[in-house]
């Protein structure tokens, strides 16, 4: 057997698997987590703390930089001695040692929040993923990449996504929790009566 007959047999054995009716089409959805972010208010409050960070960090950078700039400013003083000046150097590069320093631990603090947050949040929503790709009986469900589509009915594309963040919501909704779990206290108090 040769390579092309192998193949040729395999080219065929694919169309023979393809569906005949549009009903054997493959079931798939897009999950767009930017869309839930955007219009689910338990998701806003998931990445507020997020926003939290960014804004102390930035914050805390934007100070020590004010301060450096500050000290670059003095070097440039006409009336400044040579021992002022020797002093305020020294201090100018242990300042943009600290900068650097203050600049990487306020990154790694803010991916670690981001971290965080995500992991909060894909652990909340997968769930509902889940049981609404089974209820729409759905054969995969892809995570949104803009540069992978070429046409897509915009409806269609946040559909999905819009019905994930309705359900997150009423899932998280103030008092949801508890009311959840108030029926599964009572059913053991609801025991029938010996005769």
């Amino acid at each position: 057997m040769t390579l092309r007959s192998l193949l040729s047999g395999l080219a065929l054995a694919a169309l023979a698997l393809l569906p005949v009716r549009a009903q054997d089409a493959p079931r798939f959805a897009y999950f767009i987590p930017e869309q839930v972010v955007q219009s689910s208010v338990r998701a806003k409050q998931v990445f507020a703390e997020l926003e939290v960070a960014q804004k102390n960090l930035s914050e805390r950078v934007k100070v020590k930089a004010e301060e450096l700039q500050k000290m670059e400013q003095q070097l440039k003083s006409p009336g400044l001695s040579d021992e002022g000046r020797a002093r305020i150097q020294r201090d100018l590069q242990d300042g943009e040692t600290s900068f650097k320093r203050l600049r990487e631990d306020s990154e790694a603090e803010f991916r670690k929040v981001q971290e965080k947050c995500f992991g909060q949040f894909n652990q909340e929503v997968r769930p509902i993923i889940d049981a609404l790709a089974k209820e729409q009986k759905l054969q995969a469900v892809m995570n949104f990449q803009a540069a992978g589509i070429v046409y897509a009915e915009d409806g269609w594309l946040v559909a999905f996504s819009t019905e994930v963040a309705k359900r997150y919501d009423a899932k998280y909704a103030a008092g949801a929790a508890p009311a959840e779990k108030a029926p599964a206290a009572a059913k053991p108090a609801a025991k029938p009566a010996k005769k």
